[in-house]
């Protein structure tokens, strides 16, 4: 668990809007892959047996590897727009070391940090919990066919909105990122990823209830 110290947990709370299935963190390997085998056999009743417990180990060790690097959220999200398109996606918040100093200033120095590309928006915006960076970019990833059992690779074109957020007294930053493949919802896309980049808190719930949109995820810190 990280902590801010020996004794303290970091203070990271967030609500989430209706349509997000978060993973469970700190769930068993073996029980999360094969509830991720039994999703994907339902999804694509074609796929053979080999198929499906190869995207399960490949999963689960990319979700290792993420933990690692300070990962305390995963989920993936369905909702449907006004327009009836099916926006789907991927939501991740972690937590990274940040350099000492005003945490106003953080967001200035991300967006510098970077790099300038085609298709790339950056902007500084204020949230309930205070500035952010926000990063909207295009990109074209490579998806390893050994993530599906097959040889070879494909590609997918995905739109990603990165918010990054200084702790107020602590040098560690909250990065969330959204991301779809849907480009035709891009309006409701950026307003999701808004939303939840304005549930951070760094401040413990109140005890007036909460929204039914939005409910409050404990801290994944205890």
């Amino acid at each position: 668990m990280a902590t801010a110290d020996s004794d303290r947990p970091l203070p990271l709370w967030y609500t989430l809007p209706e349509g997000f299935r978060p993973v469970d963190l700190s769930a068993d390997p073996e029980e999360r892959m094969e509830a991720h085998y039994t999703a994907l056999a339902e999804l694509c009743p074609d796929a053979t047996t080999g198929q499906l417990v190869a995207s399960a180990l490949a999963f689960e060790a990319a979700l290792g590897r993420l933990v690692e690097d300070g990962l305390v959220h995963f989920s993936s999200f369905v909702l449907r727009t006004d327009d009836r398109l099916l926006l789907t996606g991927i939501c991740q918040i972690s937590v990274t070391d940040r350099p000492a100093g005003d945490p106003h200033l953080y967001p200035h120095s991300a967006l510098r940090a970077h790099p300038d590309q085609p298709d790339t928006h950056k902007a500084v915006v204020e949230l309930p919990s205070g500035l952010a960076a926000v990063v909207v970019a295009d990109q074209t990833v490579t998806v390893p066919g050994t993530l599906f059992g097959v040889e070879g690779e494909s590609t997918s074109a995905v739109r990603t909105a990165t918010f990054h957020l200084a702790f107020p007294r602590i040098p560690q930053a909250v990065v969330v990122s959204l991301s779809t493949e849907v480009f035709e919802a891009e309006e409701e896309f950026l307003e999701l990823a808004t939303l939840v980049a304005a549930g951070i808190s760094f401040a413990a719930p109140t005890s007036a209830p909460a929204l039914k949109s939005a409910p409050v995820a404990a801290s994944p810190f205890g």
